[in-house]
């Protein structure tokens, strides 16, 4: 089991409703794998992707790409996820689109 709480709620529907307005997608592939120690949730998308020279950008407290929001929302999902103890990365998806891959420590039973 994760080390979770409601946030993880927000946390999805961030990710999911960014690569709907922002990645224009019509399609989002959600999975949850375990990877020993950790939990491991992909959500991928089908839309225009994130450039490569702003994907190092994209967790940083107020940054906007062609968005008219506060820069706040990716920020506040890393900071829920590494108060899971986790990460999040980002990578292209094939042929277009995103990954967003969430990585939280699994409970210690």
């Amino acid at each position: 089991m994760c080390l979770v709480d409601k946030a993880i709620y927000s946390v999805i529907d961030n990710i999911v409703n960014n690569a709907i307005v922002h990645g224009k997608t019509d399609r989002v592939d959600i999975s949850i794998e375990d990877k020993g120690e950790f939990c491991e949730i992909r959500i991928a998308d089908y839309g225009v992707g994130i450039p490569d020279d702003i994907k190092h950008l994209i967790f940083e407290e107020g940054f906007k790409y062609r968005s008219k929001g506060s820069g706040l929302g990716l920020y506040i999902v890393k900071k829920v996820i590494e108060r899971y103890g986790g990460e999040i990365l980002v990578e292209d998806n094939k042929p277009s689109g995103a990954v967003f891959t969430l990585r939280i420590r699994k409970k210690i039973l």
